[in-house]
């Protein structure tokens, strides 16, 4: 197993409120994008992110305990705004991937995706919580607007927030056989359109690809935090 990451503030932002974290030897990559204004928000994904390393190292991982881990996660991101009196929501998105000793796993909450690349191309893996795609799967789109533009950043659960938490979870056994992954937050998959995702994922050497994606999101304007983490099994 070979991973790389890469994360950048952007062009446009501050602070960088994205968090990465990722081991070969323990099989298990983490990616949140934090919100909530100043650092609130890097405070969201770097606890999220400490809360979810625990898992590290647990081969016999289970969706009950990963999903155990994101509301552990969900808990201290709470904590931590009751104990610093933050005002407004402070919340973050994460994705989890681990390697299990029967394959992969994943889970998500938020808009912060995993791709794999099969045989037949790069595959979306997840499907965003958020208000475009919730208006998407139930037909609400009205004839003519662009429902991502004017709602996918509207997110409709995340870690921290005041919503019903609704992780995820991937099983890899249940989907296409993957020999790469590609975890992001929107910073990228909002940039980069799935064609120049496919053509640059596809390089041979991890870490080419890897700096590819980061320059694609960066030329196309930097107006978020741009993460990811690639990963070779």
């Amino acid at each position: 197993m070979h991973m790389a990451s890469r994360s950048h503030r952007g062009l446009i932002r501050v602070h960088n409120e994205d968090c990465v974290w990722c081991s070969e030897q323990d099989g298990l990559a983490i990616l949140a994008d934090g919100m909530g204004g100043l650092m609130a928000g890097r405070q969201a994904s770097s606890i999220a992110v400490d809360a979810l390393t625990q898992l590290s190292g647990n081969l016999q991982l289970t969706p009950a305990r990963l999903l155990a881990g994101i509301s552990q996660a969900h808990m201290q991101i709470n904590d931590y705004a009751q104990r610093h009196e933050i005002l407004g929501q402070i919340g973050t998105t994460v994705v989890v991937w681990a390697e299990t000793d029967d394959g992969w796993i994943a889970a998500h909450v938020g808009d912060s995706r995993l791709y794999g690349v099969t045989a037949s191309g790069l595959k979306l893996l997840t499907k965003d919580h958020s208000l475009a795609q919730q208006m998407l799967d139930s037909g609400e789109v009205e004839q003519g607007v662009d429902v991502e533009l004017h709602y996918g950043h509207v997110l409709t659960q995340g870690l921290g927030l005041k919503t019903q938490l609704c992780p995820e979870v991937v099983l890899g056994h249940q989907v296409v056989t993957c020999s790469r992954f590609l975890l992001c937050s929107d910073g990228l998959s909002d940039s980069v359109d799935a064609a120049s995702l496919e053509r640059l994922i596809s390089a041979d050497d991890l870490g080419e690809a890897a700096d590819d994606l980061l320059q694609a999101a960066l030329e196309a304007g930097g107006k978020d935090n741009i993460s990811l983490i690639l990963i070779d099994i």
